[in-house]
């Protein structure tokens, strides 16, 4: 062999892949695909051509002109790309209708086939890379129950693998917990983390008819850094049948994070008898000195930092304890007290994060630099208060104040005291809102829905300060336009107060909102859809999902817009942790907090003036009454 040919895609698999082929003599010729491969594989390659994906009949002749009669596929390719931004030619167009389904191995054994029909062999991945080959152990063994878990997962991920669904599947006490579908292994892993909390056990198998030409299941660093994300516990691959990439890198970084790999082999005798040599291991271990996996007991994040801000909590409710969690973990703050008048829980708070409980706020006058109010909304005007002249930064939850005179008050001690007052609308850090931000130009229509099932907590008021001020906020934060008008309904069912309520906001451009919010409903949804000019967005807060649709100058044969599809990649973060570390950022800087006691005053104005109309419609639905102009 003289020349290879190499279809690349994403990650280090490629370069690798190019380097040890030149190593061996053999001339590299590359298809690179566009918005996958790394840059670095230009020089790597003796010849090296961009192509979109999709373009199967560029790809094909690029290896025809080059002479190149046999190519290998190396790197990865986002699976979601394939229902998103892509613009297949006719080649690929064809070839995807002549198949009867769109699942992995089908779509890349018809393109092999097409390959191979045009004189190009497709040879294995691992031609020149042998030594990439999975079979290491790590310093720490799974445990008894992991044991259980790795037997459960295995042969449930192989008999998943027959349906050619995916390779990887996530277990906990022998309960499935997520399988792999479209998103890819580490997706998976962090959506089955999330269910699992802690101790998770990923098995990542071959399928059982898999094609290792094109198709070698993979781990990496970045797999071990996604567990520790998550708190799993063990990764189990198979022996022989598995490519790991910086090897030594991710066995340190398993061992650093107390997370067993184990390489299992897929004879069911010699997988028997590695079992059998992990549970003699352990009971020896356990003998001599106790099991170390007792040392995988989850307990709160502590982090200390003497130049970090001294954060309080105030209410340590069930909004209050994940306040408390999230500033003890965080670096730029130090938990340093809780306070609340319930002292028998702010104790058991305080001696989960090692920090100072008080029955009172005003006990944390001079001890704290900035602290969370988080107790019921009748109490956030004169706990806020309190802290602020005392000189003490507030964030307070949503909604501000109960009223828009304690807002106001509130608003102006923050600035004369020169004082940072943010509002917890945690929707705002949402991370699918995030992503969509910057497509938002300038809505045309929009509308959303909030619906929840019935709970006693936040029933003390109604369901427009309890659940709607969210997309009240989102929705005047992306439309900088004056509200002209509002016409609303709703009515009380299970409680004294609103419990489901419709919103239609006019705004001075023209642009029109349709808001509806229940806590009475037996389906959960939280999605807003936005419409533009030339695009639709629709985001889901709860799955964190965020689709476009835009619409492009060229037209179609039936002389409409072609439409161009395109889910947006969004950041796996924590709300709450973004919107307590951009609270420390804005103390600490100066700088004006992502939600200002001004918005959080704007958002309770008009979701005071819904609640308002709703009352003197006497709860009867359907009633629209318009609303004065609000002053901007």
């Amino acid at each position: 062999m003289k020349t290879i040919g190499l279809i690349a895609g994403g990650g280090q698999f490629p370069i690798l892949f190019a380097r040890a082929a030149r190593q061996n003599g053999v001339k590299v010729v590359a298809v690179a695909l566009k918005g996958e491969a790394d840059e670095l594989l230009e020089s790597e390659v003796d010849v090296c051509s961009w192509v979109s994906l999709g373009k199967l009949g560029r790809m094909i002749e690029t290896f025809q002109k080059a002479q190149v009669t046999e190519v290998a596929m190396a790197g990865a390719v986002a699976k979601t790309k394939l229902f998103s931004k892509i613009r297949p030619d006719w080649k690929a167009v064809r070839l995807l209708a002549r198949m009867l389904h769109k699942k992995d191995d089908a779509i890349l054994r018809a393109f092999t086939e097409e390959l191979e029909a045009h004189g190009i062999k497709v040879r294995p991945s691992t031609l020149f890379l042998p030594e990439l080959l999975a079979g290491i152990l790590t310093r720490r063994r799974p445990n008894a129950r992991e044991r259980r878990d790795i037997n459960f997962g295995w042969n449930l991920a192989k008999e998943i693998g027959k349906l050619d669904i995916g390779q990887c599947i996530l277990v906990r006490d022998q309960a499935v917990l997520a399988v792999e579908a479209i998103e890819g292994t580490d997706e998976t892993i962090r959506r089955g983390g999330r269910l699992g909390k802690s101790e998770v056990v990923v098995v990542k198998v071959c399928k059982p008819n898999q094609d290792l030409r094109f198709d070698v299941p993979a781990v990496g660093i970045q797999t071990i850094k996604t567990m520790k994300e998550v708190g799993a516990s063990v990764l189990v691959v198979e022996a022989d049948r598995t490519l790991m990439f910086d090897r030594e890198k991710m066995i340190q970084a398993a061992d650093d994070a107390r997370i067993a790999i184990l390489s299992r082999p897929a004879d069911r005798e010699k997988a028997s008898e590695l079992d059998g040599l992990m549970l003699e291991l352990n009971q020896l271990e356990a003998e001599v000195g106790g099991s170390r996996n007792a040392l995988l007991a989850v307990k709160p994040r502590i982090t200390v930092n003497s130049s970090a801000l001294r954060m309080a909590v105030v209410g340590v409710g069930y909004l209050g304890q994940f306040h408390a969690e999230k500033y003890a973990a965080l670096e730029e703050t130090n938990l340093v007290a809780v306070a609340a008048v319930e002292r028998s829980r702010a104790r058991r708070m305080a001696e989960d994060f090692s920090c100072q409980a008080y029955a009172s706020h005003r006990e944390l006058i001079g001890k704290v630099d900035a602290a969370s109010v988080v107790v019921p909304t009748q109490d956030h005007c004169q706990v806020a208060r309190d802290l602020l002249e005392a000189g003490i930064h507030v964030l307070v939850e949503k909604p501000i104040t109960a009223t828009l005179e304690e807002a106001d008050s509130l608003v102006q001690l923050a600035k004369a005291n020169n004082l940072v007052l943010q509002v917890g609308h945690l929707e705002r850090f949402n991370p699918a809102v995030v992503a969509a931000r910057e497509y938002v130009q300038q809505p045309l229509f929009v509308e959303s829905h909030r619906l929840a099932s019935f709970t006693e907590r936040g029933t003390e008021v109604d369901v427009i300060l309890d659940l709607m001020i969210h997309d009240i906020d989102i929705i005047l934060s992306l439309v900088p336009f004056p509200l002209e008008d509002l016409r609303v309904g709703g009515a009380k069912i299970l409680t004294p107060h609103t419990d489901i309520a419709n919103v239609r906001l006019e705004f001075a451009n023209g642009c029109i909102a349709n808001v509806t919010a229940s806590r009475i409903s037996a389906k959960r949804m939280r999605k807003v859809r936005i419409f533009q000019a030339d695009s639709y967005l629709s985001l889901d807060y709860a799955e964190r999902e965020v689709e476009l649709f835009r619409k492009l100058p060229e037209k179609g044969a039936d002389g409409f817009p072609e439409i161009e599809y395109q889910q947006l990649s969004v950041a796996d973060t924590d709300p709450l942790e973004e919107q307590l570390r951009a609270f420390a950022e804005s103390v600490c800087t100066g700088a004006k907090p992502m939600v200002s006691g001004e918005e959080g005053r704007k958002a309770l104005e008009v979701a005071t003036q819904v609640s308002e109309l709703i009352q003197q419609q006497g709860g009867r639905l359907g009633i629209g009454f318009r609303a004065k102009r609000l002053a901007p």
